[in-house]
């Protein structure tokens, strides 16, 4: 596995472990911010924080336009669930 967390080492000094311990929480920062499966170069499905830094289940139709937004609405941020029509960008239609 590419990304696992480093295990303290007993033996090292104290900054070392504090570093350690500081790598492994920005790791898992970073993993807990966003998920992106792919649909070959598209994003297909963004789980987690989308390009405007709102929150949300961002889901993609084959030609990789978002279709679908559960969470926060990009222009205010107010939660609910959107979909729009086939070829239409529900980020944009939401203002964001």
């Amino acid at each position: 596995m590419p990304n696992r967390f480093k295990r303290l080492n007993s033996a090292s000094s104290m900054v070392n472990q504090i570093d350690q311990i500081n790598q492994n929480f920005a790791q898992l920062d970073n993993e807990s911010v966003v998920k992106i499966f792919k649909n070959g170069d598209d994003n297909a499905i963004i789980f987690g924080r989308y390009a405007d830094g709102r929150y949300g289940l961002l889901i993609s139709d084959d030609a990789g336009v978002p279709r679908i937004l559960i969470g926060q609405a990009p222009d205010d941020g107010r939660p609910g669930s959107w979909i729009s029509k086939e070829g239409e960008n529900v980020l944009t239609l939401l203002g964001g």
